[in-house]
């Protein structure tokens, strides 16, 4: 008499050692992985059809197979007519082949039981699931894809990031989720791999359509008090942490004023640049629907912020950045594209494209999210700077409200020459640039 449980323990044995996942043979096999499940519980046993694509598959007889399941003290026959089999290992044959030839290119990343051992660290009664994969998207630093895991009770939806070389962004990621909330589920880290596995954010709002006209454009505008604040919970999680900064160390810019100077004579290299082609009518008039209409006497506040950025900022270099006071980790490219808010009970934001991560002031990621791209006049973005403020403030009290402005004022300035290095590179966001002139017009 056959024993269920056993064929279940005979067929989880030679499954493990195949290296398959429940998920990976229920593929090849064209079921679902809850009949592999009942199968290995012994609850249930194969189709006779199914047992010589089991024995193909583990590459032993369907004898091997099923013998340990038997009372030795029973006769046992396997009884299939030999043109079933025949058949039965054609299919099998064609399903190895199939499996074989596509391997390489499904899998290019993690393993399926990697994931799961992966997820299953922070969703540890998450039961069998079903993996899917997206086709690879092939970016320019590494290749991404999207990876849904189903079951009857939850779905994760994950994105997969393998890199193609050394990649400040997997540190930024790992440092960033040890110390704030303020970026996606982390999975798995391997840097020797050079792969991240993540949440996808599909449940938020991403800031890029902030300006349109769209439920999440407006979702987004009403927030941007929340957004204000959860900054400063990010900032607040590094701020003055000596540990973090060892980890992460002084921008090249920061270590000396040789070098601070070498930078700014850099951007003013960039002005004087794009400021020749301006005035000589090559920059274009209308890019992407974007037309360039700046008044050009409005370019001498360039001129004007290097000026003040050689005056004011040098000091900051002994008294803040080597000092490590009043200064924390940033993001350091924290447009409203890396930003996305999520609708939920306990709203918050996540950030993300983390290749940027520095030391700094707090304000460079408030002159890149707040001048640049959502409010550059003084009125307007004051109350947003008055919210960020109070929320650093309930926790650093030594920080002074002076001093705050002061840096928000250094860090407009040097974000308005970021605008001007992307149009000499042929990106010319005119309106960036415009938003740019007209915070330095209100706020210095």
């Amino acid at each position: 008499m056959l024993d269920t449980k056993r064929l279940g323990r005979e067929i989880s044995l030679r499954r493990k050692q195949k290296g398959l996942s429940q998920e990976k043979l229920a593929e090849m096999l064209c079921i679902s992985p809850q009949a592999i499940s009942k199968w290995e519980n012994g609850h249930t046993m194969p189709e006779t059809l199914l047992l010589p694509m089991l024995a193909r598959m583990f590459q032993c007889t369907i004898d091997e197979l099923i013998m340990p399941a038997y009372e030795v003290d029973e006769a046992v026959e396997v009884k299939a007519t030999s043109a079933l089999e025949a058949q039965a290992e054609q299919i099998a044959d064609y399903v190895i082949r199939k499996m074989g030839n596509t391997k390489a290119e499904k899998i290019i990343g993690l393993e399926d039981a990697e994931i799961m051992n992966a997820v299953r660290k922070t969703n540890p009664n998450l039961g069998n699931c079903n993996i899917t994969r997206s086709k690879i998207e092939k970016h320019g630093r590494y290749k991404s894809l999207y990876i849904t895991l189903s079951s009857p009770q939850k779905e994760l939806r994950l994105v997969e990031k393998l890199y193609n070389g050394e990649d400040k962004e997997l540190f930024g990621y790992d440092l960033f989720s040890r110390y704030t909330s303020n970026v996606p589920q982390i999975y798995s880290i391997d840097f020797e791999k050079k792969i991240l596995l993540m949440e996808d954010l599909n449940a938020g709002v991403q800031g890029c359509c902030f300006d349109e006209e769209t439920e999440n454009g407006a979702f987004f505008r009403e927030n941007y008090g929340l957004l204000v604040k959860e900054t400063a919970k990010m900032h607040a999680a590094f701020w003055e942490k000596e540990e973090a900064f060892r980890e992460v160390g002084l921008d090249w810019r920061h270590e000396t004023k040789d070098n601070l100077l070498i930078h700014l004579n850099g951007m003013e290299k960039d002005f004087q640049k794009y400021r020749k082609k301006e005035e000589a009518g090559k920059i274009p008039k209308v890019w992407n629907g974007l037309s360039n209409t700046i008044d050009t006497k409005k370019l001498d506040y360039f001129q004007d912020a290097i000026r003040r950025l050689k005056e004011e900022y040098e000091r900051l270099v002994d008294e803040r950045f080597k000092a490590g006071k009043n200064i924390t980790v940033i993001h350091g490219d924290l447009h409203p594209g890396n930003t996305f808010l999520l609708r939920s009970e306990n709203s918050s934001m996540k950030v993300i494209d983390m290749e940027a991560v520095r030391m700094g002031l707090c304000t460079e990621d408030l002159a890149m999210l707040l001048a640049l791209h959502i409010e550059p006049e003084k009125e307007r973005v004051k109350p947003l700077l008055d919210i960020y403020y109070e929320s650093l403030n309930k926790i650093f009290t030594w920080y002074s409200y002076e001093m705050f402005l002061a840096d928000y004022r250094i860090s407009v300035m040097e974000a308005m020459f970021f605008p001007i290095r992307l149009i000499n590179h042929g990106i010319c966001d005119f309106v960036m640039r415009d938003r740019a002139i007209r915070a330095y017009e209100t706020f210095i």
